[in-house]
């Protein structure tokens, strides 16, 4: 069975089911045919190069901004940074194409790193650099409409609000921002039904996944033991089993918002067994919250059948173990203990589960 079946599959399995009646089937199709016809009108091979012409134009228009000496004045470098991210972004709005998308975007990611620099320059602040950079970012999430700028923009938002909280509060204020960054990727995912039905509900996609590829890597980056060595004071932060203790009990609300969606009475005794392997796990790799962090992601995954965040869980799961086991702070037979017990905990979650509640062998047709 695959992980999302198709959309003839589900109109199918609503006309057997009764939900759909025949005569609603037709326009269905008709849909489903124009809707394909537009997706593929253009060849993948046409928009990479429309994509990789309009790089090269930006290219060209910056060089030629560069060579007439405006980047020498930090005031004119910053406004026209504004201007660039202003016209691109009404660019985007008004001219549809694969080429003006990819200038656009182009463009916006240009000047709005202009601004930002310049303002840092002119101010020798880095903190200014940073709040502009989030101010920028933050703007360009609401206004521009491309999926990617969003993806980036919610990059460059968590960037610059990192820098910010390590500036003001340390490593208490980064990992603060961490359990916060994830709460609203599981949020995000969780409520993405409804969320997508409301006016923001395009922005729900590109910011969930930028923090699915962007709290893991925070947490890997975290437990890195040469953080003291680039002049970062790592005893100024949570404790890792705090952090990690936070990270589950996230997870375990996730599991038991998944249980009631599904149906499945959470204090029931899949549940607990759910719950109890979660636990285990969180206690056989307190000092590798990178491990119960994918899990979660994995549920999630799973959960809303997304091939793009089963796969960041599943790179970020092999990361958090490799990196589990390269740890110099903690003895060969720990984790030897820790890898092996997570495996059997979920093997034996698995063979439970399949024998107490044996799914039926049918597959959407």
């Amino acid at each position: 069975m695959a992980l999302r079946p198709s959309l003839q599959q589900v109109l199918n399995s609503l006309q057997a089911e009764g939900h759909l009646t025949p005569d609603a089937m037709e326009p269905a199709r008709a849909a489903l045919e124009a809707h394909q016809r537009k997706s593929v009108a253009v060849p993948w091979f046409v928009k990479a190069f429309a994509g990789l012409g309009a790089w090269m134009a930006a290219l060209f228009v910056l060089s030629f901004l560069a060579c007439t000496g405006l980047w020498e004045n930090e005031v004119v470098m910053g406004a026209l940074g504004l201007l660039l991210c202003a016209g691109a972004t009404m660019l985007r709005r008004e001219v549809p194409g694969a080429f003006v998308e990819q200038l656009a975007l182009a463009l916006c990611l240009a000047g709005a790193s202009m601004t930002a620099f310049s303002f840092g320059s002119l101010t020798r602040e880095e903190n200014v650099t940073a709040t502009v950079a989030l101010v920028i970012s933050a703007a360009l999430l609401f206004a521009n409409p491309d999926a990617i700028l969003r993806f980036l923009s919610t990059w460059g938002i968590l960037a610059s609000a990192g820098f910010l909280a390590w500036k003001a509060a340390g490593g208490y204020g980064v990992d603060l921002l961490i359990l916060g960054s994830a709460v609203g990727m599981h949020v995000l995912v969780l409520e993405q039904a409804r969320l997508q039905q409301g006016r923001h509900g395009d922005k729900v996609g590109p910011m969930a996944f930028a923090l699915a590829s962007l709290v893991p890597v925070a947490v890997l980056v975290r437990g890195t033991t040469g953080l003291s060595d680039a002049g970062i004071d790592s005893s100024a932060r949570l404790p890792t089993g705090v952090l990690t203790l936070g990270l589950t009990a996230l997870t375990l609300y996730t599991v038991w918002r998944v249980l009631k969606e599904l149906r499945i009475d959470p204090t029931g005794v899949a549940g607990a067994a759910v719950f109890a392997a979660l636990a285990l796990l969180a206690v056989l790799t307190p000092n590798t919250p990178a491990v119960i962090t994918a899990v979660g992601m994995l549920v999630l995954g799973f959960h809303r059948r997304s091939a793009v965040m089963l796969g960041l869980a599943v790179a970020f799961l092999l990361a958090a173990g490799s990196w589990y086991y390269y740890d110099l702070g903690v003895t060969l037979l720990a984790k030897s203990l820790a890898l092996a017990g997570g495996g059997l905990v979920f093997l034996g979650l698995r063979s439970f589960l399949l024998r107490r509640f044996p799914a039926p062998a049918t597959e959407v047709r």
